[in-house]
């Protein structure tokens, strides 16, 4: 193609054909068979190339064309025909001997080819496996014959033997078959870190990691006393387990020397832009656009040469572009040498810190530079734990702070739990001395009652139908006139202000709730029905206005209050107290509204209370809600959470003097401390102090593995 395509149509076919394995085969084949045909003939260039002779004016024979012989020549040729019939031609008229380059799958030596995976302009890779040790290997053989380039293939793979580290490609076995030299290496499947580093997802924090890693090789190779020379992301290979590998330790500085052909020397004229991408050979080694000023001058490497050629790759993987600008070689060279670094891109994640440490590897000094590769990995290091240890220094203060004020809390939760705790426990001695009091008030009432003589006609009362000694009609007038004079009744010294009577047969014959009923039939009432069977007693129970038991008698009228009634029976008995023959005469029923007992149970206004009945239905302060009701526990206080706020509950049994448990009392205090912020604020706040520990030993962790190495 030199001088007969344009500049840049060249270099972007240089370009494909460097990507193509098609290509550049076709290429390949085609050079080689107008090779041969040039090697066909006796002259030593090709006819092309070869000045066109003038024509002769005349025919003449050959042997006109013939020198005079010269007698002394003639004397010195050796009689031997057979010596002189082994004798070389002329080594202009040899052709070079090729390497065989396998084609199609197939034993090579002691390995078998098994897939092709990728060619270049030195030699072509191939998977293959060796079948005496059963092992996977990637194959890479010399497209061309170089006893140059095979010693120094040889000398290369010894040295990297030598080498055992996870991020670097093993070398298993070196050699030549069938006229092609091989070097056998460990298979890895994987891609080129340059393809990895492509995909736009990558963070700075994985560029680092990755190119730290593939450092972390070149270290090992430097104290194997070996020096990459050619370092950059094609050279490395990053494997579908995640693991960097470097590899073509010498081999891409290695090209032919004698046969083949040397790139322009930094005097000559310059390379096209694409050509500092493509390793130079000869007294300059490496790729331009990654070599160090020491190696475009010519001068000596050192591992401060590799040094330099891994910061260029890490910087153009990080900002997308190369630290020095140059579209020739000349032009590139003199920045590199200069040491013109770009300035940062607009818009950069890449931090301050990081920046110095790619600027300190890129000097043009190699004295300015890290001392070794080590250095430069602990400084990167280092800047990678910096954001690592800022977050863990924060998130143990964040763990601190969140700490106090757990304890904080707790302290004032203690603290409160102890009030609360001495409030129920007087609010229990409170509930007994109620109960007690009410019920002496019941039945001082009751005595006082009776003495009224509009109870004792209710007492003396019988049905004379029931003797044959009257009508039913005439028992109903009586029970009429009974029922008005009960309602005309002035009740004095009762404990409440409601009331009801009941006759021997259970039949209602006065209700302070609605006046105007009566003779209804109380028996469905469970408390009026024992009355009546036992004679005699009083009894006293709590219940709901709403009871079904009390529809038939309708003793609270057609629309019964809402809540729930202290209920007391006080039976007048007549009879034999000797023998226990007793017969119920009338039954004083009187109520109480739990609401005004509710009131006399309470001691202290922080404290919620509650009055549930035997059916569950409650009489409640505002604030204590049916769910904190239900959860109260009997024995010891609980505590629980309820519309974003803590409680402290605790369920009181009410006994009658039998010690019959008639109901309980719910008590509940809000126990809220400081964190109260907003809804579980606590458990929040907890969480937050787990995550914050976690964090700050995750984090430090990370930072004390990243900076856990340390250079000499």
């Amino acid at each position: 193609m030199s001088g007969a395509l344009d500049e840049a149509v060249r270099a972007t076919v240089l370009g494909h054909l460097d990507t193509c394995d098609d290509c550049r085969e076709l290429v390949g084949a085609t050079a080689k068979i107008t090779l041969e045909d040039h090697l066909g003939s006796t002259q030593p260039y090709p006819e092309q190339i070869v000045a066109p002779r003038k024509p002769a004016p005349r025919d003449i024979g050959l042997e006109e064309t013939m020198a005079p012989e010269d007698p002394g020549l003639e004397a010195t040729r050796d009689s031997s025909t057979a010596i002189a019939g082994t004798m070389p031609p002329p080594a202009r008229l040899i052709p070079p001997r090729r390497a065989r380059e396998p084609t199609s799958k197939g034993p090579f030596g002691r390995y078998v080819l098994d897939e092709k995976l990728g060619a270049g302009a030195m030699g072509v890779v191939w998977a293959a496996h060796d079948p005496k040790l059963g092992r996977m290997v990637a194959l890479k053989l010399l497209r061309r014959y170089d006893p140059a380039l095979m010693d120094r293939l040889v000398r290369e793979a010894r040295s990297m033997a030598q080498v055992s580290h996870p991020n670097v490609v093993g070398v298993f076995d070196v050699g030549e078959s069938e006229g092609s030299a091989f070097i056998a290496m460990e298979l890895v499947t994987g891609r080129s870190l340059r393809t990895w580093q492509n995909d736009e997802t990558r963070t700075v924090s994985e560029l680092v990691t990755a190119y730290v890693a593939a450092g972390r090789g070149l270290s090992a190779a430097h104290g194997a006393g070996i020096i990459h020379r050619d370092f950059k992301a094609d050279n490395v290979l990053v494997g579908n387990d995640g693991r960097i590998r470097v590899t073509d330790f010498g081999l891409a500085a290695a090209k032919p020397s004698e046969s083949g052909t040397r790139h322009a020397s930094p005097g000559k004229a310059g390379l096209a832009f694409d050509d500092v991408n493509l390793t130079t050979s000869g007294s300059v080694l490496g790729t331009p656009a990654y070599m160090a000023p020491e190696q475009f001058s010519g001068g000596d490497v050192d591992p401060r040469t590799d040094q330099f050629n891994f910061c260029v790759s890490l910087y153009e993987a990080l900002y997308g572009e190369r630290p020095f600008e140059g579209k020739t070689y000349d032009e590139l060279s003199e920045n590199v040498i200069a040491g013109k670094l770009r300035s940062a891109p607009h818009g950069t994640q890449v931090s301050g810190g990081l920046r110095q440490i790619l600027a300190r590897g890129l000097s043009a000094k190699p004295a300015e530079r890290f001392p070794s590769m080590d250095h430069l990995l602990v400084e990167l290091a280092r800047d990678r734990a910096r954001p690592w240890r800022r977050t863990g220094w924060i998130a143990l203060a964040l763990a601190a702070a969140l700490a106090v004020g757990l304890v904080a809390d707790w302290r004032v939760r203690d603290r409160i739990a102890a009030q609360v705790s001495e409030s129920f426990e007087l609010t229990g001695v409170q509930v007994d001395k109620t109960m007690h009091r009410v019920e002496n008030e019941f039945e001082l009432a009751s005595k006082v009652a009776y003495s009224e003589s509009a109870l004792r006609e209710v007492a003396g009362h019988h049905d004379q139908a029931d003797f044959g000694l009257g009508t039913p009609e005439a028992d109903l007038e009586d029970l009429e006139k009974l029922h008005g004079t009960l309602a005309s009744m002035q009740w004095k010294g009762l404990a409440t202000e409601q009331r009801a009577v009941v006759d021997y047969k259970g039949r209602l014959l006065f209700t302070s709730f609605a006046p105007q009923v009566w003779n209804t039939d109380t028996r469905a009432i469970p408390a009026v029905k024992r009355a009546l069977d036992a004679g005699r007693g009083s009894n006293i129970l709590i219940t709901s206005y709403a009871d079904p038991m009390f529809v038939p008698s309708k003793v609270f009228g057609s629309a019964p209050p809402h809540g729930l009634v202290v209920m007391h029976l006080q039976t007048l008995a007549l009879g034999n107290n000797t023998t226990g023959a007793n017969e119920a005469r009338a039954i004083l029923v009187q109520f109480e509204d739990v609401g005004h007992l509710l009131e006399d149970l309470r001691l202290d206004p922080q404290t919620l209370l509650a009055i549930v009945a035997p059916n569950n239905t409650s009489v409640a302060d505002a604030g204590l809600t049916d769910d904190l009701i239900a959860v109260a526990p009997r024995d010891g206080i609980a505590q629980v959470d309820e519309r974003d706020h803590d409680y402290e509950v605790l369920k009181f049994p009410i006994s009658d003097r039998e010690h019959h448990e008639i109901g309980h009392v719910v008590m509940a205090r809000q126990v809220d401390g400081m964190l109260m912020l907003f809804p579980h604020a606590r458990l929040v706040f907890a969480l937050l102090l787990l995550a914050a520990l976690g964090v700050a030993a995750g984090t430090l962790m990370k930072a004390r593995q990243l900076t856990g190495a340390r250079a000499a």
